[in-house]
């Protein structure tokens, strides 16, 4: 198999590899580079290009903040302005990714 096959297989598979509800406007990422946020930064490495490749329409920003001391948080926007907000400090970023799917996949609708 090839390395580009293998990168493409990869982003169509596994956790995150899934189209989330046509109303998610964006998804926001924030750390800090200096504090114990080791689950957002395998989180932006691991699981968001999934997300990002499966839902191009989706406007995606990372804030890497350099002060110290700042809590990671995933913001995700609605097209009703809706805002949900998952924390990231000490959370593994599988456990992060399994919060954000279940924020934004289709069985999630609010009612």
């Amino acid at each position: 198999m090839s390395k580009i096959h293998t990168i493409v297989n990869d982003l169509r598979n596994g956790l995150g590899a899934i189209r989330l509800r046509s109303d998610v406007k964006k998804v926001t990422l924030m750390f800090s580079r200096k504090s114990d946020n080791a689950g957002a930064r395998y989180f932006l490495r691991e699981n968001l290009p999934r997300i990002q490749y499966n839902n191009p329409t989706i406007q995606i920003e990372v804030k890497k903040v350099k002060e110290p001391g700042v809590s990671p948080e995933l913001t995700v926007e609605f097209a009703n302005n809706e805002i949900k907000k998952i924390p990231c400090s000490r959370t593994q970023s599988s456990e992060i990714c399994k919060q954000f799917l279940s924020v934004t996949t289709e069985g999630s609708a609010s009612a």
